[in-house]
């Protein structure tokens, strides 16, 4: 097996077709079908069934797919070490990492960690939170920033910031002026404090029921014994920031997103809750060989 043949039985299984595969790997539909009819050949068994234009795998697809990945990553982690016998900077290492981080976090990253090892690719796989830890699991990074907690059991992490979560409110909405004028200096808190009971009744941009921010704001309302009303629900902290930034409705966000993303039609609060503070790690599946350069990313990682 090499990397190119897994590559297409990968994408073949997950279009669920030889021409949504073929258009996403760049290649002709006969030209593709006659590749994983070879592969197919040289194991012996079939990996898909066919039925009308759709595929699906078979168990021994499943079985491909499955092996393929922990010999691929077992093939790249002895790379890495001969990397580190050699002595020698070249390669590649993945990061995956969600897209409003990206944009704050990396271009200090990769500038720093391009100093250290200028002969090393720095391949950036930008993922939705939500996606994140999948990913992270099937070994597609060598590291990936994630929100705690995760699973302990399939990896390690380094702490890289604790923020506090913040109310995002459109200027231009009728319901800051009136947290504008009740908000108060609070020990501890990034911004003037509001109480959550002040947000209700307010168009609020949602997030799905999993997101954490989402559970926060669930939680607060049933404690206080206040409701929102749900302009508009999303996929990804990105997309709700930006429908705040439109003025579609307020919303809790990262803390991070007010330095590092901040928009001059929106106000920021703290809140006089106390909510737990949001923990941003480096996380690498456990008992995975870390080379001298993954090391060293990882401590520019945590020192950024």
């Amino acid at each position: 097996m090499n990397e190119r043949q897994f590559r297409y039985v990968v994408a073949l299984a997950e279009k669920g077709s030889f021409s949504r595969a073929a258009e996403v790997l760049n290649v002709s539909q006969p030209s593709l079908s006659q590749y994983i009819k070879r592969i197919e050949n040289e194991v012996g068994m079939r990996l898909f069934e066919r039925t009308g234009g759709n595929v699906r795998l078979t168990d021994a697809g499943c079985l491909y797919i499955e092996t393929g990945r922990k010999i691929l990553d077992a093939e790249r982690q002895m790379q890495l070490r001969f990397s580190d016998l050699a002595s020698e900077k070249i390669g590649s290492v993945v990061v995956g990492i969600a897209p409003t981080r990206c944009q704050y976090l990396m271009p200090e990253i990769v500038k720093q960690f391009g100093r250290a090892y200028p002969g090393m690719h720095l391949v950036i796989k930008e993922r939705y939170i939500g996606e994140l830890l999948e990913d992270a699991e099937r070994g597609e990074f060598d590291l990936c920033v994630a929100t705690l907690p995760i699973n302990t059991d399939k990896f390690d992490y380094d702490l890289m910031m604790r923020e506090e979560v913040i109310l995002a409110v459109p200027k231009k909405m009728a319901i800051n002026g009136k947290l504008n004028r009740v908000a108060k200096s609070a020990e501890g808190k990034l911004f003037p404090a509001v109480d959550i009971v002040e947000i209700a009744g307010a168009d609020y941009v949602s997030l799905t029921e999993t997101q954490p921010t989402q559970i926060q704001l669930n939680s607060l309302c049933i404690r206080n014994g206040i409701q929102v009303r749900t302009a508009v629900e999303c996929m990804s902290i990105e997309t709700q920031y930006n429908m705040v930034k439109a003025g579609v409705g307020l919303a809790l966000i990262p803390s991070s997103l007010s330095r590092y993303s901040s928009s001059e039609n929106v106000a920021y609060y703290s809140l006089l809750q106390d909510l737990p503070l949001r923990e941003m790690a480096v996380i690498y599946q456990k008992d995975r060989y870390l080379s001298k350069a993954l090391l060293t990313l990882k401590t520019i990682m945590v020192s950024v």
